[in-house]
């Protein structure tokens, strides 16, 4: 249902949401704002919107139940895989387009929180994607993610990871990965340290980079 039986966990999931808010509101950019009021009016859009109206195809596994949901960095992935994919078919998208789209994002992260993500992690996530979107952040977040296309596609996100991890651990060390558990060949790695993302990035340049023996595309978080 999306809602929390007892006072405690109501409280706790008002003072989470208005973290998340807190954490949206570090999304400044100057030429949003002018066209929409800019991303803390598309965050306090997404908070105010009624659950039954509410975009309910969050990133994790609905089928789990509360209690039940998905690590975060598979909902991260699944996150930013649908950025991926929808940059790639709006390549030369406008502001406004991408802002709309942003609060599409947003709509579905406040309510996958409702479902029992840790805002905390729910804001990272929305950081990464205003990243990919192009909108400019109050803090620019480290250039640190690698985002890793032309995987086997497979569900199996357990072993996915393993695969993400075993390629890419040569260049450094390694914060998170994950695939999307959409299927799509999708994945990302978050490494410690920024250097590793050039590090595979030079080697991407000069040769290839295999997952499951299979060569895979890689870009930053950021282009």
């Amino acid at each position: 249902s999306g809602s929390f039986s007892s006072d405690s966990d109501q409280n706790h999931e008002n003072n989470g949401l208005k973290s998340l808010q807190d954490e949206f509101d570090m999304h400044k950019n100057q030429n949003m704002e002018l066209m929409t009021g800019g991303a803390s009016l598309a965050m306090t859009r997404a908070l105010m919107e009624d659950e039954d109206n509410m975009d309910k195809n969050q990133w994790s596994n609905s089928k789990r139940g509360k209690g039940g949901m998905d690590d975060p960095e598979s909902i991260e992935a699944n996150a930013l895989c649908e950025t991926h994919d929808w940059l790639r078919k709006n390549e030369k998208s406008s502001l406004e387009e991408r802002n709309a789209f942003f609060q599409q994002i947003l709509n579905k992260m406040v309510y996958t929180v409702r479902q029992g993500l840790n805002p905390s992690d729910g804001t990272s996530i929305i950081h990464s994607c205003a990243a990919m979107l192009g909108l400019q952040l109050e803090n620019d977040l480290p250039n640190n993610v690698l985002l890793v296309t032309g995987l086997l596609k497979t569900k199996d996100t357990t072993q996915g990871r393993k695969y993400l991890i075993e390629a890419f651990e040569p260049f450094g060390d390694i914060e998170s990965a994950a695939i999307a558990s959409s299927n799509k060949g999708f994945g990302f790695v978050r490494f410690v340290h920024p250097r590793s993302v050039q590090r595979a990035l030079e080697r991407f340049r000069t040769s290839e980079i295999e997952v499951q023996d299979v060569s895979v595309m890689i870009r930053g978080l950021k282009l």
